[in-house]
């Protein structure tokens, strides 16, 4: 396409055990808007009225950015058959998994957010 415009490169994340995650190498204004539209939430008081003030849900938000992110992985079930990503196995995925996958997609979308401040 163009320089300009975002391609679906993708980051490898290789963990100690040999399996991998490919994420996105950058997000598109459509996934943070996605991933931002998640992480806020609307208060509802006792009797389940929305109230005024609104919270940043910060799991929600981890949830879409991987949800977001991830393109591929290694995993298999117990008869060697790839596990497709889907929300369900991204919110199951074990956290020593989890916590590289988010670190790799901070480290890679601030690589991103250097040109633009620059």
């Amino acid at each position: 396409m163009s320089k300009f415009f975002i391609e679906q490169d993708t980051v490898r994340v290789t963990f100690p055990d040999g399996e991998w995650c490919d994420i996105k190498a950058e997000f598109t204004q459509e996934d943070l808007d996605y991933i931002t539209n998640q992480m806020m939430k609307t208060s509802l008081s006792a009797n389940g009225r929305e109230t005024p003030q609104t919270e940043v849900a910060m799991s929600f938000g981890k949830e879409a950015t991987l949800e977001k992110a991830i393109v591929s992985w290694s995993f298999t079930d117990d008869k060697g058959k790839g596990v497709p990503v889907t929300p369900l196995n991204i919110t199951n995925l074990r956290s020593k998994y989890r916590w590289m996958v988010l670190k790799e997609i901070d480290r890679v979308n601030k690589e991103a957010e250097t040109f633009s401040k620059n």
